[in-house]
């Protein structure tokens, strides 16, 4: 993300490992079918151990789906808009949802077998929305405290405020994603960033 500092070696190696384990999982399922495949079979063609795999997903599911291990996603939340030196809410909420979903986002290819699985699989597009529903209750949490942290005079309903900001900025990323991917997927991750941030404003704004 823009004034972010480039990843280490470390989070590059763990991002590429992530990545190596969600191709294996959606592969295999198109394959073998979602009963057929096994944290084992998975764990073989992202060349890993079982161990491993579950330092990254709870379950062959969310390897699937490419859900992060809820304890990974609520201190990236933590870190992005519980901690954030920033006074940007906006920007706050846009990056830890890049962060979260943003390695995902530049595989287009991946991205479409997954849809195809979850339209197969009920059961996957169950799993998704039960974690889409602690996501948005974690860094709603997060918002309030940034606020908190922040202002002298809080909100009414401070936790309307933070669910209703942090619905904005997921409706933009997910715009932002759409476009990106209509236009090939061969610009910057940064554009979708600096897109997402702009039509949560441009809304922002028209809502005042």
């Amino acid at each position: 993300m823009p004034n972010s500092p480039a990843l280490g070696l470390r989070d590059r190696k763990r991002l590429e490992t992530r990545l190596r384990i969600e191709t294996a999982a959606v592969e295999i399922v198109m394959t073998e079918g979602l009963d057929g495949a096994t944290v084992d079979m998975i764990s073989e063609r992202a060349e890993i151990s079982p161990r491993t795999f579950f330092n990254y997903f709870d379950s062959k599911e969310d390897a699937i789906l490419g859900l992060q291990e809820m304890g990974e996603v609520q201190r990236a939340i933590a870190a992005g808009i519980g901690s954030s030196e920033s006074d940007d809410l906006v920007s706050a909420i846009v990056s830890t949802m890049f962060e979260i979903v943003g390695p995902v986002a530049a595989r287009t290819q991946l991205k479409a077998q997954r849809m195809l699985l979850v339209k197969e699989h009920p059961r996957l597009l169950s799993r998704q929305f039960h974690q889409f529903t602690q996501l948005n209750s974690t860094m709603s949490a997060a918002v309030v405290e940034f606020l908190t942290q922040r202002e002298t005079t809080l909100p009414r309903d401070p936790e309307h405020v933070a669910e209703i900001a942090v619905a904005a900025c997921i409706a933009s990323v997910r715009i932002a994603v759409k476009e990106w991917v209509a236009n090939g997927a061969t610009a910057e991750i940064d554009t979708m960033y600096l897109r997402a941030i702009g039509l949560t404003r441009e809304t922002l704004k028209v809502l005042q």
